[in-house]
């Protein structure tokens, strides 16, 4: 498996251009992200994403890179996604008791404007926090401010598996 891991990997690089190699190098940076850190998802240490939590809201930043490119060269709507997903998600987690956990059961996106250069930053904030589910707003916005993307989610609260 290494082995072939290994030819893969030099074959990518001997016939990679700039985007494919700056991708590659992304990648690997996330793998060993994950490796170090022990912790979060393969998919936001690949994107890179940095968080910062308040009380009743949650930022996720991402740099926007070939790895994040739809073929137009912006942001994918996925990777939007993704990244106002983490940030709500990661609200709706830090705001339920010990041993429960919360996972998107609606997400509701609007796409105002295409993420080009420099990162995208996604704000969640608490609308309805309930028994059994929340409520939270998410925004996506661009270095110069621009709003990219408005969202809300639903989340159900479940119990956590010991």
């Amino acid at each position: 498996m290494k082995e072939e891991l290994t030819e893969l990997l030099n074959e990518c690089i001997e016939n990679g251009n700039e985007a494919d190699i700056s991708v590659l190098k992304q990648m690997l940076q996330g793998v060993r992200r994950k490796q170090d850190q022990h912790n979060g998802s393969y998919i936001g240490a690949a994107l890179a994403m940095e968080r910062t939590n308040g009380e009743d809201t949650c930022e996720v930043t991402i740099p926007i890179t070939p790895l994040t490119y739809n073929s137009l060269e912006i942001v994918h709507g996925g990777i939007t996604a993704t990244l106002v997903d983490s940030a709500m998600g990661t609200l709706a987690n830090i705001l339920l008791p010990e041993g429960y956990g919360a996972v998107t059961t609606n997400l509701n996106i609007h796409y105002l404007a295409p993420g080009k250069t420099g990162s995208l930053t996604a704000k969640a904030s608490l609308v309805h926090k309930g028994s059994k589910t929340l409520v939270i707003d998410g925004k996506v916005v661009s270095d110069d401010g621009k709003t990219v993307a408005h969202c809300t989610g639903s989340f159900f609260v479940v119990k956590k598996r010991l």
